[in-house]
């Protein structure tokens, strides 16, 4: 009940404020405000990729995890999202009006950082470890890369909703919990603090799409143009974070984007080369079987966008 309430307060704030700025471009939440997040759309607007294709876009972050973005998105007060792939998966196979048009980061970007003194995965036997929120990638990330190394959930370790990064980071410093999955940007500190990395999860279920793009059906069917336009520009943004990290963290920080800028450019060398526009459908369908959806993936993907999007570049 409390998430229902903090997901109606939030979408009426997030309403309000969009009605109260008119504003008639695309509007494109993002669920994290990690810098993983929100470098391609950052770049995309600051290298101008984004007016190439004719498109205004304005990035909305409400770092609250999937399920909330998933109900942003089915609201209509967004017509893209970037939010985690489980989400937007069990979203519309609820029924949510939506679509995935494209990926964002093909795997997942995350380590399980322990407790000082944990040094193997046996360590976590008996010890709490803590995710982002029910339902969240985080939380499959973590029961699925630990279940392949022989860890079950609620027998071996007791895995708990914590929150945000900023959140779980205090809990794993005060010792609430005993482990917790950090993103790229957020791993740098707390290894350089005597966190040790218990698993990299990326590396566990590589062939899992960590975060994906997602628009309502309406925009899509109504906007294909839009939706394709979007896709290259975040494709270009891509390459060049791929190609010249410096310049991309730049832009990044010209964007306004916060934080340590030697960190986050530290932290581009583990995720760079995840950034993938370009979903394959095999991926999602390897996906859908190991979270128990028992449905093709093209009832979740329409592949005709990125077609529109590169079929004549």
């Amino acid at each position: 009940m409390r998430t229902v309430i903090l997901s109606s307060v939030l979408l009426l704030v997030f309403s309000a404020s969009i009605r109260a700025a008119e504003f008639r471009g695309i509007t494109m939440g993002l669920v994290s405000t990690s810098w993983n997040t929100q470098l391609p759309p950052a770049v995309a607007q600051q290298a101008g990729f984004f007016k190439e294709e004719g498109l205004e876009v304005r990035a909305v972050t409400i770092a609250a995890g999937g399920p909330i973005m998933m109900a942003l998105l089915s609201s209509g007060e967004a017509q893209i999202v970037a939010a985690g792939a489980v989400a937007i998966l069990r979203g519309i196979a609820s029924g949510a009006p939506a679509v995935i048009v494209g990926g964002f980061l093909d795997k997942p970007d995350y380590a399980l950082i322990g407790a000082k003194g944990l040094k193997t995965l046996a360590d976590l036997k008996g010890k709490v470890v803590g995710s982002t929120g029910a339902g969240s990638f985080s939380e499959f990330a973590v029961t699925e890369s630990l279940r392949r190394k022989g860890l079950i959930r609620d027998r071996d370790y007791t895995l708990i909703p914590v929150g945000g990064t900023a959140i779980r980071v205090a809990a794993l410093q005060a010792g609430k919990i005993q482990a917790a999955p950090l993103s790229s940007g957020e791993r740098i500190g707390v290894e350089e603090n005597g966190f040790p990395v218990l698993l990299e999860i990326g590396k566990t279920i590589p062939e899992f799409p960590f975060t994906v793009l997602a628009a309502t059906k309406s925009f899509a069917v109504s906007n294909p143009d839009n939706v394709a336009g979007l896709l290259r520009a975040l494709d270009k943004a891509t390459s060049l974070i791929q190609k010249n990290k410096d310049a991309a963290v730049q832009l990044g920080k010209a964007y306004g984007l916060r934080g340590d800028i030697q960190t986050q450019r530290k932290a581009l060398n583990y995720v760079a080369d995840d950034f993938n526009v370009r979903l394959k459908k095999e991926n999602l369908a390897a996906l859908l079987n190991v979270i128990g959806i028992k449905k093709a993936p093209e009832e979740f993907f329409d592949e005709s966008f990125l077609s529109r999007a590169f079929s004549t570049r």
